[in-house]
């Protein structure tokens, strides 16, 4: 296509979110992507104050920027853009194309790059329908949503839109609006699970660029920050709550608790404890009934990761972190296994912990 001209537009792909960080699957999708459709370049934009997500967790702005800097920095076609950390107020996606094609969409194709998670509930996003005419929507699988339900939830998003026979995966309206469903690579990453693991000393290695990895570990990022003052004077305040939230994990029915010491062990945390639920809803629930009890006992979490999914949901209590899993994803982390040399409490002690609490 050509602009007034009758020059060739610039083919913009524009990939967007919380970038929380960055990670290779954002990166090898975007790749493909820019393969199948031919473009130009593809702009990393995250998000300045998502309206989805707890901003009070979420890493600061020019942190994220910068990890996406370093992460594109070697790659001609993949640029960094700060749009969105320029306007103020919640970064919704249509104020952002709205403001790129009255700056340059006589000279632009774009292409709104979204994960099908995000499609599935892109009618909770503001002015969603404009979307697809503002960009075309580039939607791409994401596990366990197949193609089918891609199609079929389009067809509820999107009723007047009817496949195009001679474009793949491409659905057009008679407005002019474009949305292409497009298959790529699954890789198993996401942001969640790499700051959790950033949190809890396992290795984020060639899960992010290495440049990003760096930049992580050298800024201290995702890495809890030990408190003090969350009980009265003790000998021991941690070990206090640690009896607390053993308590809580039992009464919720949580299984095969364990707690390790990583007193001079661990610069993230005194305590680890592990536990587990009979399904991703047991695990949910646990967690939140667990989160607003403890605030009761004056114990806050500062911040929580996973509940979504109820997979492995990790609750930061600054000098203690809990997680609790959904069984099988236990079994493949294996926290005990890679601690290995952390002391454990006893059974023994845990038991009479939780009579003197229960008195």
């Amino acid at each position: 296509m050509t602009d007034k001209s009758g020059n060739r537009k610039k083919r913009i792909g524009l990939f967007g979110g919380t970038l929380d960080p960055i990670h290779l699957g954002h990166l090898r999708a975007a790749e493909e992507v820019r393969e199948w459709l031919c473009l130009d370049e593809i702009w990393f934009m995250p998000a300045f104050r998502p309206p989805h997500k707890d901003t009070n967790t979420l890493t600061s702005f020019h942190h994220r920027l910068k990890m996406v800097e370093l992460a594109v920095e070697d790659v001609d076609s993949f640029k960094a853009s700060d749009i969105e950390g320029k306007r103020p107020g919640p970064s919704y996606s249509v104020d952002t194309l709205t403001d790129i094609r009255k700056a340059k969409g006589q000279h632009l194709d774009l292409f709104f790059i979204v994960g099908s998670d995000a499609f599935l509930e892109i009618d909770t996003w503001k002015e969603y329908a404009r979307l697809p005419l503002l960009a075309e929507l580039v939607v791409i699988t994401r596990p366990p949503c197949e193609m089918g339900d891609l199609e079929d939830g389009l067809k509820r998003l999107f009723p007047e839109y009817q496949k195009d026979p001679g474009g793949k995966g491409l659905f057009v309206s008679a407005a002019g609006g474009r949305i292409r469903l497009v298959r790529t690579t699954w890789i198993e990453i996401s942001s969640t699970d790499i700051r959790k693991r950033a949190r809890t000393g396992l290795s984020v290695r060639f899960l992010v660029p290495e440049k990003v990895r760096r930049y992580m570990a050298t800024n201290n990022l995702y890495i809890s920050i030990k408190s003090e003052g969350l009980l009265d004077a003790q000998a021991d305040p941690a070990l206090e709550i640690v009896k607390k939230i053993f308590a809580q994990i039992r009464n919720n029915k949580g299984e095969d608790i364990c707690i390790l010491d990583m007193r001079g062990i661990s610069p993230v945390a005194d305590f680890f404890i592990i536990a587990q639920g009979r399904s991703t809803r047991h695990v949910q629930g646990m967690a939140s009934k667990m989160r607003r009890d403890l605030s009761r006992l004056k114990i806050k979490c500062r911040n929580i990761e996973g509940a979504d999914e109820g997979k492995w949901v990790l609750l930061d209590f600054d000098d203690i972190i809990v997680h609790l899993f959904y069984e099988p994803v236990r079994s493949f982390y294996d926290l005990e296994g890679l601690w290995a040399e952390a002391p454990r409490l006893s059974l023994e002690e845990n038991i009479q912990a939780l009579e003197e609490i229960n008195g």
